[in-house]
């Protein structure tokens, strides 16, 4: 092979491109690295003084909350919504074995509230109404002691724009009830100042519950024997007669036993009894608050300042 057919071909030099310093400026500049060092260290250089500072907080705030500030005891108690009244499933009952031709009484049974169940979402509602609590704290005379003005509206001359609503407010924040959905329970909580003062309104909002409930089956045990009884002056047929009397008589029991029952609509499975331990203000709890704040917020001033 001739040489001037030989071509020499020279392979390409890899080297490693040199990194350029203005890019690797550039990246550096680009990515925020704040050093945190100079911090810690000013916070490490005045520990003694934000120790010193927490201790004293929570110092002033053990004394303060356990020698100043008015204790508030909290009150449960415990009630169960029980089926409906036996007189109602009675009703039913009677109702099942009249027969194909009356199956309209049926639906004035039913119209009635026989087979019905207590609902405890509708306690719950009743309980923490407008209306109920206003209505309460008027029958009970605690419209004076739940309108007492604080210490700013003293100083400031402020007044509620209206009495009932400033009552409802009152009432709203220390009253309190949950539901469990495995026991069927209903749980109530009051607060007061005072542990007699929150188990005796507490036991106000249960006596109160019950007779407003009473009242309720009493007056619609009352209309239905008023409609019965029209309707049967008015019906021609002696059997259907005689069937609306039995029901009218039926509701003269319904009415009867809601007069009389002591567990009407619920049962009081534990009376209202309040703690011997206050239930605010708590010394120790606010005070290990109080501290770890202290030290969060005198950290933070300490930083700030070294900073500037």
């Amino acid at each position: 092979m001739a040489e001037s057919d030989l071509k020499l071909r020279r392979e390409p030099h890899l080297e490693a491109a040199a990194p350029e310093p203005a890019r690797i400026r550039e990246h550096y500049d680009d990515d925020e690295v704040v050093d945190l060092a100079p911090y810690l260290l000013a916070i490490r250089e005045r520990w003694r003084r934000i120790a010193v500072a927490a201790l004293a907080a929570a110092a002033g705030t053990f004394l303060i909350t356990a020698l100043v500030l008015p204790k508030w005891y909290r009150s449960a108690a415990v009630i169960r919504p029980i089926a409906t009244p036996a007189i109602e499933s009675r009703i039913a009952g009677v109702l099942g074995g009249l027969g194909g031709g009356l199956g309209g009484l049926g639906g004035i049974a039913a119209s009635l509230g026989a087979g019905g169940n207590n609902d405890a979402e509708e306690y719950i509602a009743i309980l923490r109404g407008f209306h109920f609590n206003v209505n309460l704290a008027q029958h009970h005379k605690l419209s004076d002691e739940l309108l007492k003005p604080g210490l700013i509206s003293v100083i400031f001359g402020l007044k509620p724009k209206d009495p009932n609503w400033a009552i409802y407010r009152a009432l709203e924040k220390r009253f309190d009830c949950n539901y469990s959905t495995t026991t069927a329970d209903i749980t109530l909580y009051f607060e007061a100042r005072g542990r007699q003062n929150a188990n005796r309104i507490l036991g106000y909002y249960i006596d109160d519950l019950r007779d407003l409930l009473r009242q309720r089956e009493i007056d619609g045990a009352a209309a239905a024997i008023e409609s019965l009884k029209a309707e049967a002056g008015s019906t021609a047929d002696a059997v259907l007669r005689t069937e609306l009397y039995q029901l009218e008589a039926k509701q003269v029991q319904r009415k009867k036993m809601a007069q009389v029952e002591a567990d009407f609509a619920f049962r009081l499975l534990d009376p209202p009894a309040a703690s011997d331990e206050p239930y605010s203000p708590r010394p120790a709890l606010d005070s290990v608050a109080v501290a770890l704040l202290t030290v969060i917020l005198t950290s933070l001033v300490v930083a700030v300042r070294n900073a500037a």
